[in-house]
Formats: structure tokens, C-alpha cells, sequence
């Protein structure tokens, strides 16, 4: 009986090829991830810098916009 108890069963054996292929599978996961996690915490959404950018070269376009409905109202 002691001879059945030594012999391990190997259940889930992969090959080289599928080592390295799940190996790359597992990397690129997770360099997806630290990738979404860095844009996240250090980019700057599109529409805010839009909407700085244009601010800054007309003038303030939200407050033109206030004005004009004022003017509208007070007719």
C-alpha cells in the first residue's frame, strides 16, 4: 500500500508551449490593468482640457452665455 501512496497523480499538466502561452495571457492582464489604474489616477479626461483650453482663448464663454440669458430674461 505505501507504493500507492507515494505515486502522485498529476492532474492538470501543461506542456512548455502552454506554459509560456499562459504565461504571457497572465502579463499582459495584468499590465492591461496597472495601465487602466495609472490613466485613471494620472490623466486629465479630454472635455475638462477642452473646456480649459477654450475658456482660456474666449474669454470665458460661460459667463458671455450667463450675459446673454440675463439680457434675454430682462426683455
Amino acid at each position: 500500500m505505501k507504493a500507492r501512496q507515494t505515486e502522485r497523480r498529476q492532474i492538470f499538466v501543461l506542456t512548455a508551449e502552454e506554459k509560456r502561452t499562459l504565461t504571457f495571457v497572465l502579463i499582459a492582464f495584468l499590465l492591461g490593468v496597472a495601465t487602466k489604474h495609472y490613466r485613471t489616477k494620472y490623466s486629465t479626461p479630454p472635455a475638462q482640457l477642452a473646456i480649459h483650453e477654450a475658456a482660456k482663448n474666449a474669454g470665458l464663454p460661460a459667463q458671455k452665455r450667463a450675459e446673454a440669458k440675463q439680457r434675454k430674461v430682462a426683455r
